[in-house]
């Protein structure tokens, strides 16, 4: 059994081995994630075996790839063939880890309208410059109309409380009139059955 001593002095060469290898890495696929293709930055890069050493991988440079954080993390043990499908069902909707999380979500109301589109300026970019950097979300400022707004994060502002009372109760009209066709569609599907039924015992 290895003494703990000689098990810090193997990772510590194999981190070694992988800062060596970082470069090579980066001249043959460039600063991106070779998995959801999003721009990398020194900070977020990591190293992934493409094939896991869990499952026969090895540490050559030509199993490895470079790989944001959070990719790395939902990918876990994963075979290339099985990865993108186990990534997209751990997330929906990808954000690279050294994003920050929105904080309003597409559709939401709120106080100046509601947000129909939401788009991340990443620091150190052409639009961050222009427009400003973190999340900027488009809000449609009148239902019926067509006027738009893009707000940063922080001018976004919570509904007011007559606002969200009239939301609830056009949101409850539009249940009860569902509700309504529901009740109209069965009664639909019940006579077709019964007609359907019908023409199947007169053709025995």
């Amino acid at each position: 059994m290895e003494s703990s001593v000689s098990l810090r002095l193997h990772k510590g060469l194999y981190h070694g081995q992988k800062d060596r290898k970082r470069p090579h890495l980066i001249a043959k696929y460039g600063m991106r994630c070779f998995w959801c293709g999003h721009n990398l930055k020194p900070e977020t890069l990591t190293i992934d075996h493409y094939i896991p050493l869990s499952r026969g991988g090895s540490n050559k440079i030509k199993n490895l790839r470079l790989a944001c954080n959070g990719c790395n993390q939902k990918r876990g043990n994963a075979m290339p063939e099985e990865t993108p499908e186990i990534i997209a069902e751990k997330s929906c909707i990808r954000f690279p880890s050294h994003w920050s999380q929105p904080k309003y979500h597409f559709g939401q109301l709120v106080k100046q309208g509601r947000i129909i589109g939401i788009e991340y300026q990443s620091p150190g970019t052409r639009r961050a410059f222009d427009l400003g950097k973190g999340w900027i979300y488009a809000v449609l400022l009148d239902d019926l109309g067509y006027d738009t707004d893009q707000l940063h994060e922080p001018e976004i502002k919570p509904p007011s409380l007559e606002q969200l009372q009239a939301e609830i109760e056009y949101e409850k009209s539009l249940a009860q009139i569902h509700q309504k066709n529901l009740v109209v569609l069965d009664e639909q599907l019940s006579e077709v059955v019964q007609v359907s039924s019908k023409q199947e015992s007169e053709q025995l």
